[in-house]
């Protein structure tokens, strides 16, 4: 199993939380790593590498948990990857006198990045990374590194913040009370079971011959079938965020593909894959980044380029604005139009302009 394999498991078996994020810091020269899942409607809610546990155990017990200007000043950024502490700190934060600081002084740490994920009900997940005193900053290539998995934790951290870090429960059925559309997908990518939520989506998704779930755009189909497991599926899909339109007068939808693994798979019978669908909602908003990114699997050039069209900006006036050649804005172009299953940049901009958030 590889890393991406065990941050989906981890989405429904909670418990495994900490040795994945302390994988991922190992990964990339980190001593520690959580996951805080923040809103003031909930407790507080997290998880993380065993030698931080403590701290954050204390922590969750103030009211520093839910005020957290370092974190809602990250989110209000809307970066689409990464940042490190510097970038959302405040120099004043930065003194054994501040709790957010002490945090820092208590488990050794003189690096930390962190990345924010906003759920549909307004919740925010916040990933961080540490690195200890005396260690050099973390390099471009490992944040890059992180930035690759952010898509991942993304989908995970969806599913986390609905199930409040708790085990899942074994039936499509159950997530119905979530909140969840969702069906379960075999290894030969036959569906297993759906709920009642997701029943209402029947207008763009289907049962089709051999029990295969297909929609009725081709290229949207095309992407979903690589997404979903089966004969066409090899090795990790690239693209696991599907847009799809729907029916004159109602939202799009985007299909998340999210696989089932070891205890994931035992807790739905077996299944392969879970089929997931958030909506999106029609308001002419223009995007932000890091919505492209947890919708569509951008990288972070491209969700720039992506935000750049839907502002009304054209393609030579992009190159210009970013530094660029313009055959690079070209070369991303092309990737955003394979990764959203659209061909042209009017339609791209029909559908990013329905873009306005995750919306349960």
């Amino acid at each position: 199993m590889t890393v991406v394999d065990r941050i989906y498991e981890a989405a429904f078996v909670p418990e495994l939380w900490g040795n994945v994020l302390g994988e991922i810091a190992d990964v990339n020269g980190a001593d520690s790593g959580a996951l805080l899942i923040i809103d003031k409607r909930l407790p507080p809610l997290f998880a993380g590498t065993a030698n931080i546990i403590d701290t954050l155990t204390d922590f969750a017990g103030t009211p520093y948990w839910y005020e957290n200007p370092p974190a809602h000043r990250l989110r209000k950024m809307q970066y689409s990857g990464f940042l490190e502490r510097a970038g959302f700190f405040l120099e004043n934060e930065r003194n054994g006198d501040n709790p957010y600081h002490h945090n820092m002084e208590k488990i050794g740490a003189d690096w930390q990045v962190g990345s924010v994920v906003d759920m549909p009900d307004g919740e925010m997940a916040l990933f961080t990374f540490e690195r200890k005193l005396g260690q050099p900053d973390f390099s471009a290539e490992e944040l890059a590194r992180l930035d690759g998995l952010r898509p991942h934790l993304a989908r995970a951290s969806l599913l986390a913040t609905r199930l409040k870090l708790e085990r899942a429960v074994a039936s499509v059925a159950a997530m119905n009370a979530i909140g969840i559309p969702a069906s379960v997908i075999n290894r030969k990518g036959v569906l297993l079971s759906a709920n009642a939520l997701f029943e209402n989506f029947g207008d763009v998704l289907r049962p089709a011959a051999f029990g295969r779930l297909v929609t009725r755009d081709r290229e949207i189909d095309r992407l979903l079938q690589l997404a979903l497991p089966g004969p066409l599926q090899a090795g990790q899909p690239e693209v696991r965020s599907i847009p799809m339109q729907r029916e004159e007068g109602q939202s799009p939808i985007v299909v998340h593909v999210i696989p089932l693994q070891r205890s994931a798979s035992d807790i739905f019978d077996g299944g392969a894959a879970m089929v997931a669908v958030t909506g999106y909602s029609v308001t002419g908003n223009l995007p932000s980044d890091t919505v492209l990114r947890g919708l569509f699997d951008l990288s972070a050039a491209e969700a720039g380029v992506a935000t750049d069209l839907s502002s009304g900006r054209t393609v030579k006036e992009i190159a210009s604005l970013r530094g660029v050649a313009l055959a690079t804005v070209r070369t991303h172009l092309a990737q955003i139009f394979r990764k959203t299953g659209t061909s042209q940049q009017g339609q791209l901009i029909a559908l990013l302009k329905g873009i306005s958030g995750y919306s349960g």
